[in-house]
């Protein structure tokens, strides 16, 4: 098994802005099986006022 190490600290680095690609138009095309589960989920963030946040593990950091 192999393991993969995230690095101690965030990146720096910004992400690629692609909140202007039409996944609204992708997810009602798209028939396959992992997309057409995933997008909706992403569609419904991308319209969130607070805006998209990516984090490194599966969970928010608890405050």
């Amino acid at each position: 098994m192999s393991h993969t190490y995230l690095p101690v600290q965030p990146s720096e680095e910004r992400l690629p802005d692609l909140t202007a690609l039409p996944l609204g138009e992708l997810t009602s095309r798209t028939d396959h099986p992992v997309l057409s589960t995933l997008l909706p989920g992403v569609c419904e963030r991308l319209e969130n006022p607070d805006g998209a946040v990516a984090f490194y593990d599966d969970a928010p950091p608890v405050a």
